[in-house]
């Protein structure tokens, strides 16, 4: 009996799994019982983990040694083929019938040796890789109930990191692409005598290395003398008072408040000092009135109190 597979947009339209209820035991447990728990369960989780790791690990790392001492073999018969060579080589010049067999030999070395090092090579590779990938699912999983308790949902854990997965191989293929018709472009440009239109910052020319240099250095020193400013206490506070005593006057103080200005903040500050020093002295009598009717106010009201 055949079973068809849901369709791509059916299942991007799940529903989101409905969580797990929390069990009566858990949720009539207090808050440190199940601290408690949580710190009796995690080492023994941890402890399963990792034993799970350990074997699969010896049986991978038994297999990729093996692997590795069939390769050293091979490499050992390669040597003996250059060995061989040596000899048919020092055979030609003394005896001439001497180096065809030399040679046979060296060849018989070089097909040995070739077959020892492939197999082990094809052995190691196989054993690899040497952490199991269930063991890293596993502690992932961990994680997910720790961080989401019985609303994590592994089926849909396994989903979002395989679209991550595939997302990240189509923007490697676009990003190879890419790469591909630039460099088509520059060798096209090349070939006709032109600029190339993408160029690498490898391919620079040591006159473009040092006048990046040259600016990237001026840069760094302008920003060094821009802490100096944020940092500077005497000027922040001369900036303060020229502004609070007039702005304006000076032409140190015609554009202090400007976002380009040294010690902006400060002079902005300032600024608005004065504007309320301004306020005060200008309206010093309503405000004067202000003050004196609220006392009288005060002293009525208390008055009328005890009485």
């Amino acid at each position: 009996m055949s079973h068809q597979a849901p369709p791509a947009d059916a299942s991007k339209a799940r529903a989101p799994r409905t969580a797990v209820p929390v069990t009566p035991q858990t949720r009539a447990s207090s808050l440190t019982d199940l601290l408690g728990a949580v710190v009796r369960l995690l080492p023994l989780q941890m402890k399963d983990e990792l034993a799970l790791a350990k074997g699969h690990v010896a049986a991978k790392g038994k297999k990729a040694g093996i692997g590795v001492g069939v390769a050293v073999v091979g490499l050992f018969f390669l040597a003996l083929m250059v060995v061989a060579l040596v000899v048919t080589l020092i055979g030609a010049f003394a005896d001439p019938s001497f180096w065809f067999p030399a040679l046979m030999v060296a060849l018989a070395f070089l097909v040995l040796g070739l077959i020892f090092a492939g197999v082990g090579l094809v052995m190691v590779k196989g054993a690899m890789p040497l952490v199991p990938q269930e063991t890293v699912r596993n502690l992932e999983y961990d994680l997910g109930y720790l961080k989401e308790g019985n609303a994590f949902d592994p089926a849909e854990y396994d989903r979002l990191k395989a679209e991550r997965a595939e997302a990240k191989r189509v923007e490697a293929a676009r990003e190879a692409e890419r790469k591909k018709v630039e460099k088509e472009e520059n060798k096209k440009a090349r070939k006709n005598g032109e600029a190339a239109p993408h160029p690498d910052r490898d391919d620079a020319t040591e006159a473009e290395i040092r006048r990046r240099a040259d600016l990237r250095r001026r840069h760094l020193g302008d920003i060094r003398s821009g802490l100096d400013e944020k940092t500077s206490v005497k000027g922040q506070l001369a900036a303060f008072a020229a502004q609070r005593k007039g702005r304006g006057v000076t032409p140190e103080t015609t554009h202090a408040t400007e976002q380009t200005a040294p010690f902006t903040g400060a002079a902005r500050a300032g600024e608005r000092t004065a504007e309320a020093e301004d306020y005060v002295k200008d309206n010093w009598q309503p405000l004067a009135l202000l003050g004196a009717s609220s006392a009288a106010f005060v002293a009525l009201a208390g008055r009328l109190r005890r009485r």
